[in-house]
This record gives C-alpha cells, sequence and structure tokens, in this order.
C-alpha cells in the first residue's frame, strides 16, 4: 500500500534528480532551489516518519529518522542560502 511517506519519498527523490539535470545543463539558480525544496520535502518525510515509528516499529528507530531529518533541514538550509545568492548574481 502507498502511503503519504511513500509519496513524499517518492517527490523528493524525483525533485532532487530533476534539480541535477538543472544543475549539469548549466541552469544553476533553478537547479539549487530545486535542491531546497527536494530537502524540505526530505524533512516533512522525515517528521512523519519519526510520528509513524513512535507507534509502529520499523527498521529504523525514531532516533534514525529525527537524524535524517536534521540532515535534511540543513540540505534545505544550505541549498536555500546557495540558491539565494546565486539568484542575486
Amino acid at each position: 500500500m502507498i502511503g503519504t511517506r511513500s509519496v513524499l519519498a517518492v517527490v523528493a527523490g524525483g525533485v532532487m534528480v530533476t534539480a541535477i539535470v538543472a544543475l549539469r545543463s548549466g541552469r544553476k539558480s533553478t537547479g539549487l532551489w530545486l535542491l531546497a525544496a527536494g530537502f524540505f520535502v526530505a524533512s516533512l518525510w522525515s517528521g512523519l516518519s519519526i510520528a509513524w515509528t513512535r507507534n509502529n516499529p520499523g527498521m529504523l528507530s525514531s532516533d534514525s529518522h529525527l537524524l535524517l531529518g536534521s540532515t535534511a533541514v540543513a540540505g534545505t538550509i544550505y541549498y536555500g542560502m546557495l540558491a539565494r545568492e546565486a539568484t542575486s548574481d
């Protein structure tokens, strides 16, 4: 069964792949904004995963999802700042 977490995982992956294609084709600003958006969606996925694993045992603990979420938030901030700088150039 496909749930909200699965959809968010696929959307995050798709947006990040699109971002890499945009970066490779020379559209730096667009690619960086897409990476920031992809990491934001990954942050949402991690937040849902933390809530889900508290009630349902899974392969990863909620602590692992917290670590993944903090990494995704850091990626969102990092690529967002890079995109903002690239836009102002």
